[in-house]
Formats: C-alpha cells, sequence, structure tokens
C-alpha cells in the first residue's frame, strides 16, 4: 500500500519546477531604485552619520543657513555648521569635493556635490547630488546612518524628456527602500516622494 504522503515522480517535478520559478522570480524582483537614477551609498556615509561635524582635513569653516542649489539645495532650521572636505561617498575609490551643512537641531548632516550616479538602464551620468544623513538622537527619530538622496535631471538626461528631481530614502545598511520623484521639503528638512517609482 503506497503511503499518502509519497509523490509521484511527475508531482515532484511539477512541484520542484514551481518552486524554482518561484524563487527565481523574487530574486529578479525589481528594488525601489531599478526604474530609476542610483546614488551609491558608501560606509563614509555612516561615518558622517557617527561624527557629524568637521574633521581634521575640513577647509573652507563657517556658519550657513543653506547648502545645495536650486532644487537640489536645503535650507537649515538655523545658522549651522559649514565645511568641505574630500570625502568617497559613494565608496568608488575617489574622493570628491563634498560641502556639508550640518543642521544640529534636526540631527542632520547634508552634504552636497557634483558628482557620478547610474541611470535606469546602467549607464552612467554625473549631476547634483544633495544627501541628508541622520546622526544619533535626530529630530525625525530615524536610525542613525539611514537618509536620502535627491539628484537633479537635466533634460534629455538618463532618457527624462522634462529636467526634473528624483530621489531615495535609504536605510542604515545604504539600500533604498522608496523612491521617486521628489522634492525638498524647506520646512521640514526632509525629503518629499511626489511619486513613487516601482
Amino acid at each position: 500500500m503506497r503511503n499518502k504522503w509519497t509523490l509521484s515522480a511527475s508531482t515532484f517535478v511539477a512541484l520542484s519546477t514551481l518552486a524554482v520559478a518561484g524563487l527565481s522570480g523574487a530574486a529578479q524582483s525589481p528594488s525601489p531604485a531599478a526604474n530609476s537614477p542610483t546614488v551609491k551609498i558608501g560606509p563614509a556615509v555612516g561615518a558622517a552619520a557617527a561624527a557629524p561635524g568637521p574633521g581634521p582635513t575640513a577647509k573652507n569653516q563657517s556658519q550657513k543657513t543653506s547648502i545645495g542649489k536650486d532644487a537640489t539645495s536645503v535650507k537649515a532650521s538655523a545658522p549651522s555648521a559649514y565645511w568641505t572636505d574630500l570625502v568617497d561617498l559613494d565608496n568608488d575609490g575617489r574622493v570628491d569635493d563634498n560641502q556639508f551643512l550640518y543642521d544640529a537641531k534636526r540631527g542632520v548632516v547634508y552634504t552636497y556635490r557634483e558628482d557620478n550616479f547610474s541611470c535606469a538602464d546602467g549607464s552612467p551620468s554625473k549631476g547634483e547630488i544633495l544627501m541628508g544623513i541622520y546622526s544619533k538622537g535626530n529630530e525625525a527619530g530615524k536610525p542613525a546612518g539611514s537618509g536620502w538622496y535627491i539628484v537633479g535631471l537635466k533634460a534629455g538626461q538618463c532618457g527624462e524628456k522634462k529636467a526634473g528631481t528624483f530621489g531615495c530614502k535609504f536605510d542604515s545598511g545604504g539600500t533604498p527602500t522608496v523612491c521617486g520623484s521628489a522634492k525638498v521639503n524647506d520646512k521640514s528638512g526632509e525629503l518629499d516622494i511626489v511619486l513613487e517609482k516601482k
């Protein structure tokens, strides 16, 4: 008598095929940034969150109330520590000239630079990048090292017909969590995702 839990060879093959197909589908599911420009988040981002002030190599130290250009800019809640430094935020092996602004009240380190990023199709591009990095005890209650970035795209760049801004929020491991058309909220200093991209 055959056990009721015994599978025939054909049934076993069919179930195995479905399982493999399911795993394959899960592996191919797009990440939140799969259809959008992507900025790499390197270990230096977490380091900036852990030590949010200017380091020993910082230059041009002063107090400012904003950082960035045009739509890729943000206003601080009050005059804040500003400096520039050569840092490799995207972990590509090259240091870039970054501007920094530490809003101590919000607990956010803002950085601005003109650097490389990847278009949705994987092709390289370059433009304005503004990033907000949460430090420990930040006003928004976010994990230290998490944050967001926004890039400014020109008309025709990355296949976009019109100029605009695109951004992603990322966790403390640097993984994007939600991405889409975005703008910076000047009142809160946060990133608002206007239209989420799947």
